[in-house]
């Protein structure tokens, strides 16, 4: 099989342990690109939450965003596709974690919204949450009763919270919603995210977007990740590939396990792939 086209997680791929570019996998990204392959970055992150992360490893193409809500030009910074929430939907969300006593973060269409989150005014972010709107640099608006707005722009309903809260409300989330709603638990130290979506959205969807602008097959595209919202990328692409360090249901449905993103192992991965020769030029619009 010869492949046109790669989709890559950022976090615990791309980026190494301390969210870094390492400098071996810059030039692994852009020899592959040198050799014709697609690179097309497939995140959970938003537009803004990236703009380091393209500055470092200097690919501007489309990619796929809020784990396959948005698909963008980075380039031209112009959304191709956006997957919106019902507003009744997202509103019931707001009203549940705001029930339990959780600020939501509702992620908005940037360039519609004019600003990243609407966040609930009425409850208190906790530090860390607000540690982490420090760190994401976004933007943000604190709407009062946020269960009550349209929701017209709404991408993601969420919240980040410590960790023993956020596996609690996910449980009760996941209990209540039940296949009304996809949504992901990320457990970190210190804290931890809780994302909501529409239950269509996926980051498969997103590629396969991207994909069908350059007449590339399902077959022809690997899918490389390490996290929960990889499992569907990894299990329809071609070739579904699994970081040394990723979550232990992706490693069940990967085709292949490489090295730790400690270890570079994306970087040696795509060396290997270009030495063999298994790419092939994908088509260019």
């Amino acid at each position: 099989m010869k492949y046109k086209m790669i989709a890559i997680d950022l976090d615990g791929t791309l980026l190494s342990p301390s969210s870094q570019v390492t400098p071996r996998t810059k030039e692994a990204i852009h020899r592959a690109l040198d050799a014709g392959l697609l690179i097309c970055f497939a995140t959970g992150r938003n537009f803004t939450e990236c703009e380091t992360v393209l500055e470092a490893i200097e690919h501007y193409d489309s990619a796929v965003f809020v784990g396959g809500a948005m698909v963008m030009d980075t380039r031209q910074r112009v959304t191709l596709h956006r997957t919106l929430m019902d507003g009744a939907l997202a509103r019931e969300l707001c009203a549940f974690f705001e029930s339990h006593g959780e600020a939501a973060l509702a992620l908005q269409d940037t360039a519609t919204a004019g600003v990243d989150y609407l966040i609930s005014s009425d409850i208190a972010l906790h530090r860390i949450t607000e540690q982490w709107l420090k760190m994401t640099k976004v933007s943000f608006r604190r709407v009062s009763d946020l269960a009550r707005q349209s929701h017209e722009h709404t991408v993601r309903v969420g919240v980040v919270a410590p960790s023993e809260i956020a596996r609690s409300i996910h449980a009760k989330l996941e209990q209540d919603f039940g296949a009304r709603v996809m949504s992901h638990c990320f457990l970190g130290g210190d804290v931890s995210v809780v994302e909501v979506f529409d239950p269509s959205v996926s980051k498969w969807q997103g590629i396969l977007r991207i994909a069908g602008r350059h007449h590339v097959k399902a077959e022809e595209i690997i899918a490389i990740g390490d996290g929960i919202n990889d499992v569907t990328m990894v299990s329809n692409a071609g070739l579904g590939v699994a970081m040394g360090n990723s979550h232990a249901d992706l490693l069940k449905c990967a085709g292949r396990v490489i090295g730790r993103n400690s270890d570079d192992g994306l970087a040696v991965f795509l060396e290997e792939l270009l030495a063999t020769g298994a790419v092939e030029q994908a088509e260019r619009n």
